[in-house]
């Protein structure tokens, strides 16, 4: 019984950890800019300054804009049509996980068969603290100095350092592909 409620307790916290590691992308786009103009970028010094990223990070979030600009069909050029500008927004995150009230067949009061429940003094609480991140990815037209698109993608664990350069790829490539198709043509 003991190691029933173990697994389904793991099983839990499994669940919980699966849910929380989705990003949750959105986006925005300007109805009234024409995207079919927009066929070179580069990025916005001026917001790459602000990143509060350590530079390995800026570099890998960078490297993974430029691969998904490429897949959609954009170019790199020193004078773009459009400007990317990158932030990243952190704050604090303490996710606890509480194995609550046990239950389920056994032996009660006065050996008796049936269904009991425990009260939560029973199981442990784990807490998880880590730094959450916001990617948040707009194109500016740099002529016309106007904000055409905004997409953002938020729940990035921060801290957490396994397979950092896929999961920033991955989180990017979600973020980008809610920009509309604008007739750019993938290389």
């Amino acid at each position: 019984m003991k190691n029933l409620l173990k697994l389904l307790m793991l099983f839990t916290i499994g669940i919980a950890f699966v849910g929380c590691s989705s990003l949750r992308t959105v986006s925005d786009v300007d109805k009234d800019v024409n995207l079919s103009v927009y066929k070179t970028y580069n990025f916005y010094d001026k917001g790459l300054e602000k990143i509060r990223l350590n530079n390995l990070d800026k570099r890998r979030l960078m490297a993974a804009v430029e691969t998904e600009m490429n897949l959609k069909g954009f170019t790199k050029a020193d004078k773009p049509d459009m400007l990317v500008n990158l932030v990243v927004v952190a704050r604090e995150r303490a996710d606890i996980y509480d194995s609550g009230f046990y239950g389920g067949l056994g032996w009660g009061w006065g050996g008796r068969w049936g269904w009991g429940f425990g009260g939560p003094w029973g199981g442990p609480a784990y807490v998880n603290q880590y730094q959450e991140g916001t990617i948040i990815i707009d194109f500016l037209d740099p002529a016309k100095k106007i904000l055409f698109w905004h997409g953002r993608g938020a729940g990035f664990n921060l801290d957490n350092f396994a397979k950092r350069e896929e999961r920033l790829q991955q989180g990017v490539g979600e973020i980008l592909k809610q920009y509309p198709n604008n007739g750019v043509t993938a290389k």
